[in-house]
Formats: C-alpha cells, sequence, structure tokens
C-alpha cells in the first residue's frame, strides 16, 4: 500500500516539521501583532497633539479673544501627563505658540496664564523643569521671537520653590534669578565699583553727581557696540545735556581693565567718562550688548535697555 511518505527524505521531513511549527506558531504571531498594535494606539492616545482652545463666537474684538485664549491656552491639554517627556516636540511647539500670544496679550493676562501653567505642572518635577527649559530658551536666552525677563522670572521662582528639585539643580536658575532681579526698572542702581584707565583708585556709582547719568555697558570689540559708540558719539542732543551739566554719559566694560580695552580708550569722546569693572556679569544682564540705562539725580532706573532714541525723548520731555 502506498501511503505518500515512504519517499520523504530527512529534508523533506524536517520541512514538513518546520511547516507544521509554523502553523502552530502563526497565531502566537498574529496575536503579538495586534498587542503591539493596540499598545501603539494607546501611547497615540496619550501622547495627542496639542490643539488651541475654542473662543466663543460672543468675543469679537481681537483683544478680547487675545486675553481669552491666552489664559485658556493650556486648558485642553494633559500638562501633567508623563507621557509627554517623550514627546517634547509637541509640548516645544505648543510652547513656541504660547509665547507668540504673549506679544498681543496684555500683561496681566500673560502672567495669569503663566501663573495656571506652572500651578499644573510643579506637581512634577520633571514637568516642571522641562517647561522651565523651554521657557529659558524661548524667553530668556533669545532663541524666539519674543524676550521677556518678567514673564521668565515666574519660572525661576517655581524652580527655587520646589521642594522636589534638587539643590545642585537650582544652581543655574538661582545665578539667573539674581542678576534679574537687580537693576529692574524704578530701582535704585547696583552700587558696583568701577576705575578709570590706568588708575588704581576705585570709584562708586552713586558718588557720582549729576542729574542724569546715562550709563553705557558695552565692548568695543563688539560690532553692535561700536556702531552705538558711533550714535551715540554724534548725537547733539546729548552732547547739549553735557555741557550744560545735566548728564554724564558713563561708558562700562564689564570685563576689568585688559589690554585690548586700554587701547581702546581713546576713541571714545573726551566728553564721557571712559571706565571698566570687575564680573560686570554679577550686576547686569549681560546676554546682550550693549545696554543702555538711564538714571535720575539719585540714582534710580529710569530707563533700562533702551535706545538712543529713548534716552533723547525723555531728557527733551525733563
Amino acid at each position: 500500500m502506498h501511503t505518500g511518505y515512504e519517499k520523504l527524505g530527512d529534508f523533506t521531513f524536517l520541512r514538513l516539521i518546520d511547516n507544521m511549527s509554523l502553523m502552530v506558531r502563526k497565531p502566537l504571531l498574529l496575536c503579538l501583532f495586534a498587542c503591539a498594535f493596540a499598545l501603539f494606539n494607546a501611547q497615540g492616545e496619550e501622547v495627542r497633539p496639542y490643539q488651541l482652545p475654542h473662543i466663543p463666537d460672543s468675543l469679537v474684538t481681537p483683544d478680547v479673544r487675545s486675553e481669552y485664549l491666552i489664559e485658556h491656552y493650556w486648558d485642553g491639554f494633559e500638562v501633567e501627563n508623563r507621557a509627554y517627556l517623550e514627546a517634547t516636540d509637541i509640548v516645544e511647539q505648543a510652547f513656541v505658540d504660547f509665547t507668540s500670544i504673549m506679544r498681543i496679550a496684555s500683561r496681566e493676562s500673560t502672567m495669569r496664564a503663566i501663573s495656571i501653567l506652572l500651578d499644573r505642572a510643579s506637581a512634577d518635577k520633571d514637568i516642571l523643569l522641562m517647561y522651565v527649559d523651554f521657557a529659558d530658551k524661548y524667553l530668556y536666552s533669545g532663541e524666539g521671537n519674543f524676550v521677556s525677563e518678567e514673564a521668565y522670572l515666574p519660572f525661576l521662582e517655581a524652580v527655587l520653590d520646589s521642594k522636589k528639585v534638587d539643590k545642585l539643580y537650582k544652581l543655574r536658575y538661582s545665578y539667573q534669578y539674581d542678576v534679574l532681579t537687580k537693576n529692574l526698572l524704578g530701582m535704585p542702581i547696583t552700587n558696583f565699583e568701577y576705575k578709570l584707565p590706568g588708575d588704581d583708585k576705585k570709584y562708586r556709582i552713586k558718588k557720582l553727581k549729576s542729574p542724569y547719568i546715562l550709563l553705557y555697558i558695552n565692548d568695543p570689540e563688539c560690532d553692535d557696540c561700536s556702531l552705538t559708540t558711533l550714535r551715540l558719539s554724534v548725537s547733539q542732543a546729548l552732547l547739549n545735556e553735557v555741557r550744560k551739566g545735566r548728564l554724564a554719559i558713563v561708558s562700562l566694560y564689564p570685563d576689568g581693565e585688559t589690554d585690548e580695552w586700554l587701547k581702546s580708550v581713546e576713541d571714545y569722546p573726551k566728553e564721557w567718562i571712559v571706565a571698566s569693572m570687575e564680573n560686570g556679569d554679577r550686576c547686569f544682564d549681560l546676554r546682550v550688548m550693549p545696554a543702555l540705562y538711564l538714571l535720575d539725580k539719585d540714582k534710580k532706573i529710569i530707563l533700562r535697555n533702551t535706545s538712543l532714541e529713548e534716552v533723547e525723548n525723555k531728557l527733551k520731555e525733563e
């Protein structure tokens, strides 16, 4: 009787066994694929793209709509969801758009919106630090199109006040906070010491007697500084104020009396006080150079990070 198996060789027999094994394994593989697909879908549901809140139709004016938008910006977003720690690109884009709205919203609404965000983010150390890093990048370090020290300060305060963040990690933010809370608009200027070229004697800025002081922090090797120096030096309005005794212009180099700086001293107008100070970055925010501060007779800051035009207009008003 011919069964059809007599001529099966070892190779054919092994292939048959493999096929049978595959028939047994196939349902298991299908099950594994199904589980993986379901897990992928579940993760996709956990990490959802950001969606803007719906603005009620009853709000028609641009200012009112922007106020509503920024104050409700995070309503539909799972700020507390740790899944976004693995999808930071979604959070980063949402934060960038958030800073764009700050440009058109009022100060009060912006600060309320930041407070709402930080109240939610502060529940988790890692989530809080993620948002603070984005704030550092876009509100402080200038990688975005909206820089605001006032908007950045609440993020620093949230980190420094958090008991969940390690003290060593706080050091960087503590330094930023210390710098940003010095020499703010309306505050008396830090009573720093400065030196005149080649003179070992040190002077204090608050000892300088003048109804107004224009503090010009600059580096002669900085191209923007060179242009600003030229514009300040040819301003007849400033020169007239100096000659009338109403204004003292202090050109301040913040990195100490270096040989390079000493070579440039003669390039400044003779009517100016040209000086240097040590460790200027401990007193002033020097991320952007040059920096202009206008002080009144009490050495209070009445214009900060200002422009030549604003200084001229302010002096004209007085």
